[in-house]
């Protein structure tokens, strides 16, 4: 029904924090708070190993996600670029 990737990850800019890689949950499955007990679990562990931040970037399309992001206490602090080549 849902799944989520993650890993742990040191930048310059931030330090050591958990970067989600992937959150999904089927269509039939969202808005019955799949991705809310994911993102929980993935807090619960980086609290128990000392992490203190969980990132991740989305798709600027992806507005039920953000209200998802936004409502867990997620802050939009970048904007991520890229370039296809």
């Amino acid at each position: 029904m849902a799944t989520i990737g993650f890993r742990y990850l040191q930048f310059l800019y931030n330090g050591k924090h958990f970067y989600i890689d992937d959150l999904v949950t089927l269509p039939a499955a969202r808005k019955k708070g799949y991705g809310a007990v994911l993102l929980n679990y993935v807090f619960e562990i980086a609290k128990q190993n000392g992490f203190k931040s969980v990132t991740l970037d989305s798709g600027h399309h992806r507005h039920e996600a953000h209200r998802l992001y936004l409502n867990k206490g997620f802050t939009i602090s970048s904007h991520h670029f890229s370039k296809q080549l």
